[in-house]
C-alpha cells in the first residue's frame, strides 16, 4: 500500500493508494493522540479548535496495525 500525507490550500488529506483515507483543515488542527482500545482497534483522536466554546474531536479507527503505524509516521513527520 501506498501512503500520502498531502496539503492542498489548507486542508491536509491522508491518502492510501490514490484515495483520501481523511482529510481535516490544517489551521484547526490542534493536536493528536494515538492509543489502542479495548477492541483490539488501533486509533487516533485528532483534535481541532472549534468557533464559539470547546474543541472538536475526530476519531479514527484502524483494523490492521501496519496501517495505523504508517498514519502515525506521516502525521508525526508532515505535521
Amino acid at each position: 500500500m501506498k501512503y500520502e500525507f498531502k496539503t492542498y490550500n489548507g486542508r491536509i488529506k491522508i491518502m492510501v493508494n490514490g484515495c483520501v483515507m481523511f482529510t481535516f483543515n490544517q489551521i484547526d488542527f490542534v493536536g493528536y493522540y494515538f492509543y489502542k482500545d479495548d477492541t483490539n482497534l488501533y486509533g487516533c483522536d485528532l483534535t481541532f479548535l472549534r468557533q464559539g466554546a470547546g474543541q472538536g474531536l475526530m476519531e479514527i479507527y484502524f483494523k490492521d496495525k501496519q496501517t495505523w503505524l504508517a498514519v502515525n509516521k506521516l502525521l508525526d513527520e508532515n505535521m
